[in-house]
């Protein structure tokens, strides 16, 4: 049976996917597919890529606010009309994921892996897949049957993470071919049914930032505010069906943090180990029994 991870996005808040990678490995649960987006699709990256817990515990606090690298030109392009669609260009986060995956290509992961991005042109799922990722299939009233997602296996691994996590009006989108890429987490933030593409009997879903998504004071009416509750909205919808299709769905309790928080990455991932380590039985559990469904069909 394969078991499939599947790490929701969440910016900073996803370094507790280390955690939860490392409490899964000490159970001796096996990852067998792995899938992420935005902060989700980098840990999956790191990971697929061969890439330890350990390893990635080194890698992830040397990440930090000189990897922002913000468009000093932003008012002139603005007054210019030049509009490129985020205040960060990304370069420099690029060029770190280049160098901790030291220039890997997607087919070469040594886990199957699914990062999931946005094309802001036709509204679609992009699926970066390190393999065959079969879309299903559906048909929109008496319209063509189409699929739910674009897939793309030849890009380089660090440019489909730089997609992933590309939040519109923050990160300025990847352009690849005739797709315009940002952040996946704005039609799939924990890709459950990408990793069933993948082949995954069993996932396990982890979600770090929606239990902290409800308001519990009266909404202020400031844009900024409105705004972030837009999105809020969104991602508790996504986290709901991500519980539904998956086997096991995961909570750490990371706390409020900001998406760009890189200095809390190694405490939030002491978090997730935490978190998941004390579920271990619940989820060894929840393993046999879908092990013995599987056995009697």
């Amino acid at each position: 049976m394969k078991i499939g991870l599947c790490l929701a996005g969440g910016g900073a808040s996803g370094g507790a996917h280390v955690g939860v990678i490392r409490a899964l490995e000490e159970a001796g649960i096996p990852i067998n597919v792995v899938t992420g987006t935005s902060s989700g699709a980098m840990v999956a990256g790191l990971y697929a890529a061969g890439l330890s817990t350990t390893r990635m515990l080194e890698l992830l606090p040397t990440l930090t606010r000189r990897h922002i690298d913000v468009d000093l030109l932003v008012l002139w392009r603005i007054l210019k009309r030049d509009r490129r669609g985020g205040f960060i260009k990304g370069n420099r986060l690029h060029a770190f994921l280049c160098d901790a995956l030291q220039d890997r290509h997607l087919r070469a992961v040594h886990t199957p892996l699914a990062i999931v991005a946005t094309d802001l042109q036709t509204g679609r799922e992009v699926v970066f897949s390190s393999q065959s990722c079969p879309s299903p299939r559906h048909a929109w009233g008496e319209e063509a049957e189409t699929t739910l997602w674009d897939e793309v296996s030849e890009a380089p691994l660090a440019l489909a993470i730089r997609a992933s996590i590309s939040i519109p009006f923050v990160f300025q989108p990847v352009h690849i071919g005739h797709m315009v890429l940002a952040d996946g987490g704005l039609i799939d933030n924990c890709p459950v049914m990408p990793a069933r593409a993948l082949g995954a009997d069993f996932v396990i879903a982890t979600d770090t930032i929606t239990p902290f998504l409800l308001r519990r004071t009266p909404l202020p009416l400031r844009a900024r505010v409105l705004l972030q509750q837009v999105v809020n909205i969104g991602l508790a919808r996504h986290a709901v069906l991500a519980a539904q299709q998956s086997d096991v769905f995961l909570t750490p309790p990371v706390g409020p943090i900001g998406a760009l928080d890189f200095a809390r990455l190694a405490s939030v991932a002491e978090k997730g180990y935490e978190y998941t380590r004390a579920r271990i039985p619940a989820i060894l559990q929840t393993l046999e029994t879908r092990e013995r469904q599987i056995a009697t069909r």
